[in-house]
């Protein structure tokens, strides 16, 4: 393993804001990340994540607010205060990557060294280790278009990583790709980032993206923070039905309240089968306090390992996921029941 220095910086947002014509961006927004954390912004397409991105990494300019990065303002409105990107010693990775077409993968990986005076002989070096640390040293010579997609991801990753910066920027780099190689990315993203001790700051839509990789999940909608903590806290503790949805499924009930999907179990089912802990429950084998919903399966869908039954219950607009070790043909009558205890009931 390299030996690095573990540079990573606190950042803060101070009453940060642009908005464009259209209403969407980046409302007043006040945000502490700190030094060598993993922070992932949640939202849905529009919700500001990556207009504070852009605003992080300079490529925007914001109508008001302030950003400090370690001791260093990088960017207050009010003062008139602008440092340019590549001043604020930040690495990014682009949703295209953006590798250069015409350089070899160590001039793309080297190219951020060399814009800022670093000698031939480091830049040699460090885009060698770079590369060995994301496995591509044998792929030095070639050319990106010569590369998987996997193997071009690597390469944004080893270029925004090689000028040991003390801010990671990544807007959604893993959206392209297929599902075995975004699982397998996001664990060597997760032990680059904390090997390096570097503050991330991982925009996406992805809720298992988000749920597996960071310390900290902030949740956006509309240009506004809704809520950020640990995935664990959003997961159990979710501030309202948006941010309960967004990172876990979510079944409503008809008083506004709901359940994980997961804590859902069906009843008067074949005593063989099997919904996650609980095996085959009869009526009788549910605890007193539990609540029973009659409802009707409308589709099911193989998710490997279980099935998902997408069920209508009565005074409730969108079906309930309930996973399941076995189908049911649509329109199969089901009875399905939750213990009180699980039931979660969001602020607003």
């Amino acid at each position: 393993m390299l030996s690095v220095d573990r540079i990573g910086a606190r950042v803060e947002v101070e009453g940060l804001c642009r908005t464009y014509a259209d209403g969407t961006g980046l409302l007043p927004t006040d945000l502490v990340i700190e030094s060598g954390e993993f922070l992932s912004v949640l939202g849905p397409s529009g919700c500001g994540k990556s207009t504070l991105l852009r605003l992080l990494a300079g490529l925007d300019r914001p109508r008001q607010g302030l950003i400090r990065v370690a001791d260093d303002v990088v960017c207050d409105a009010e003062r008139g205060v602008f440092v340019p990107p590549r001043q604020r010693r930040l690495g990014m990775v682009f949703q295209d990557l953006a590798l250069w077409p015409h350089l070899s993968v160590a001039a793309n990986v080297g190219f951020p060294l060399r814009v800022t005076g670093v000698s031939r002989a480091q830049i040699a070096r460090r885009t060698t280790e770079a590369l060995e640390r994301v496995e591509l040293a044998a792929m030095a010579a070639k050319m990106p278009h010569q590369l998987s997609g996997g193997q071009q991801q690597r390469v944004a990753i080893a270029r925004a990583l090689v000028a040991r910066p003390r801010l990671l920027l990544l807007d959604e780099p893993l959206s392209a790709l297929d599902a075995a190689l975004r699982e397998q990315l996001r664990a060597e993203i997760r032990s680059l980032t904390t090997e390096y001790g570097v503050t991330t700051v991982f925009v996406t839509h992805d809720q298992a993206e988000a749920m597996s990789l960071s310390d900290r999940i902030v949740v956006m909608r509309a240009g506004r923070i809704l809520q950020h903590g640990r995935p664990e806290d959003l997961y159990h503790r979710p501030a309202d039905a948006f941010v309960a949805e967004f990172v876990g499924i979510f079944n409503h009930l008809p008083d506004g309240g709901g359940v994980r999907a997961e804590r859902v179990l069906v009843l008067d089912d074949d005593p063989t089968a099997t919904n996650r802990d609980s095996a085959g429950a009869k009526p009788r084998d549910s605890a007193p306090n539990s609540l029973v919903v009659d409802a009707t399966v409308r589709s099911v869908v193989f998710t490997g390992g279980a099935y998902h039954l997408r069920c209508e219950v009565a005074g409730v607009d969108r079906p309930w996921v309930v996973p399941h070790a076995r189908a049911h043909a649509p329109g199969t009558a089901l009875r399905l029941a939750l213990t009180a205890g699980d039931v979660i009931t969001p602020a607003s």
